[in-house]
C-alpha cells in the first residue's frame, strides 16, 4: 500500500524526509523523491554488520531500523506510521498537531483532597499542578482499531463503539502504545526499540506494547510526560484475525506479567540511556529468550550513540 500512501500524504509530509523500511530482503518496488529514503534487509545487515540480528524480519519491529535511520538526521521531532494509514483532514494539519503535543507541557494534579466537595486543612491555596515536559505523543486511529485478536472475535459477535480523548497518562501508570501513529523526540530513541519479535522468536505483535511499558517506566522516572489522542489517522486494513491468534498467543499470556515485572524494577538513573541501560540488565532472566532480548537492548544503546 506504499504508493497509495504516498499519494494521500502528499501535501502533508511534503516538507519531511521520508524513511521508508520495507520488511522484504531486497526493496521490491521503486520510490522517487528527494525527500524518499527506501530501505530493506540487505541495507540493514550493511550498515549494522555483525550487530544486524538485533532488527527482526517478518515483523512490524523491523521498523526500529528506521528509528535509528531518523534519528541519525537529527531532526526536532520522528514521527512513524503504517501505510495503511490515511490523514484525516484538520485545521492545523497533522504533523503541526503532533509537534503543539509533543511541546505542550502536562498538567498533572500535585495534591489530592482527601474529602469531596470541599478542601480540607492542609491544601495550598496557590496553584498546585506540576508541570512535565511530554516525550512521547501518541496518536490515535479512527476506522479499524488496534485490536488483539480475543477482542476482534468478540467484537465480531458484540460490535460496541469507542472514542478517545486528549490525555495524559498519569504517572505510575502505563498504557497500549501502539506503533502505528506516534511522535517523540529524538533523545527518546535510544529507548524506542521494538524489541525481538516474529520470526524465530516465540512472540510477536507486542513489540510496541512492551516497548511503551518500558518507555514509560522511564518517562515517570525522569519527570516526563506521555502525551495520547491527537491526531488521529484513519487506519483501513484489519489484519487476519486467525493469523493474528495464532501470532499472539504466548504474548498475550507473557503480557500479564511483563508490565509488573518493569514495574518492580527501581531506577537510579539520570538520563533515559542510563535508565534503559538499568532495564536492559535487569530484564534478563534465566529464560533463553529475555535473556536474548537483554543483550538486543544493550546493543542498540551502542547503536544509537550518544
Amino acid at each position: 500500500m506504499i504508493k497509495e500512501f504516498l499519494a494521500a500524504w502528499s501535501q502533508e509530509l511534503r516538507n519531511a524526509t521520508l524513511v521508508i523500511v520495507e520488511d522484504n530482503t531486497e526493496p521490491t518496488f521503486d520510490i522517487s523523491g528527494d525527500n524518499v529514503e527506501h530501505y530493506a534487509h540487505t541495507h540493514i545487515e550493511r550498515e549494522l554488520g555483525r550487530d544486524a540480528w538485533i532488527i527482526p524480519r517478518s515483523t512490524d519491529c523491523v521498523r526500529s531500523f528506521g528509528y535509528l535511520k531518523a534519528w541519525q538526521k537529527k531532526p526536532e521531532m520522528i514521527v512513524t506510521l503504517d501505510d495503511d494509514c490515511r490523514p484525516i483532514p484538520s485545521e492545523h494539519g497533522f504533523l503541526a498537531t503532533h509537534w503543539a503535543r509533543l511541546n505542550q507541557r502536562a498538567q498533572l494534579q500535585a495534591w489530592e483532597s482527601t474529602l469531596d466537595g470541599i478542601l480540607p486543612r492542609g491544601i495550598p491555596y496557590e496553584r498546585t499542578n506540576r508541570e512535565l515536559p511530554c516525550l512521547l505523543n501518541h496518536g490515535m486511529w479512527m476506522g479499524v482499531p488496534d485490536l488483539d485478536a480475543p477482542t476482534q472475535l468478540v467484537q465480531r459477535r458484540y460490535p460496541r463503539e469507542s472514542a478517545f480523548i486528549d490525555r495524559t497518562i498519569s504517572v505510575g501508570q502505563y498504557f497500549p502504545m501502539c506503533g502505528m501513529n506516534l511522535a517523540f523526540r529524538p533523545e527518546a530513541t535510544v529507548a524506542l526499540y521494538f524489541l525481538l519479535m516474529g520470526k524465530g522468536y516465540e512472540y510477536d505483535r507486542f513489540g510496541d506494547i512492551w516497548c511503551g511499558v518500558i518507555l514509560k517506566k522511564i518517562a515517570d522516572h525522569l519527570g516526563y510526560a506521555i502525551n495520547s489522542g491527537s491526531p488521529a489517522v484513519n487506519h483501513l486494513r484489519a489484519s487476519n484475525v486467525w493469523k493474528n491468534l495464532r501470532k499472539e498467543a504466548a504474548a498475550l499470556e507473557e503480557n500479564e506479567n511483563f508490565w509488573s515485572r518493569i514495574d518492580r524494577i527501581r531506577l537510579s538513573g539520570g538520563t533515559i540511556r542510563e535508565c534503559y541501560l538499568e532495564v536492559a540488565r535487569k530484564i534478563a532472566s534465566a529464560d533463553p529468550y529475555w535473556e536474548k532480548v537483554a543483550r538486543a537492548m544493550q546493543v542498540w544503546i551502542d547503536v544509537v550513540g550518544s
